[in-house]
C-alpha cells in the first residue's frame, strides 16, 4: 500500500513537470500583458491619432518584451545550476580532542 502511494506521487509529480515545461516551451502560450496590448491595439484602431495610446502601446510591447528576456535569463541560470557538477568536498579530519584546564581551588 505504502509503495503505491509513493508511485502514485511519483507518477503524479513527473506528470506536473511534464505539462509545465510543455506549456513554457509552447510559443503560442499566453504572455504577460498580452490582454493589456490586445485592448490597446483594439483602441488604437479606433483612434489612431490617440498618443496616448499610442504611447500605452509601445510601453506594453517594451514591456513584455523585457520581461520574456528576464525570464529566459532566469531559465538559463537554472539550466546552469541543475547541469553544474559539484566538487566533492573533502571529509573533516578528526578534532583533536582537548582537555579541560583544571585550574587550582575550584
Amino acid at each position: 500500500m505504502f509503495s503505491l502511494n509513493k508511485t502514485l506521487l511519483a507518477l503524479g509529480v513527473t506528470l506536473t513537470l511534464a505539462a509545465l515545461s510543455a506549456h513554457a516551451a509552447d510559443p503560442t502560450a499566453k504572455q504577460p500583458l498580452d490582454q493589456g496590448i490586445e485592448s490597446v491595439d483594439k483602441n488604437l484602431e479606433k483612434n489612431s491619432d490617440n498618443k496616448g495610446l499610442k504611447n500605452a502601446s509601445e510601453r506594453l510591447q517594451t514591456n513584455q518584451d523585457r520581461m520574456g528576456k528576464k525570464r529566459a535569463r532566469k531559465d538559463e541560470r537554472i539550466e546552469k545550476v541543475e547541469n553544474a557538477e559539484r566538487a566533492e568536498k573533502e571529509e573533516r579530519h578528526e578534532k583533536v580532542e582537548r582537555h579541560e584546564k583544571v585550574r587550582p581551588g575550584r
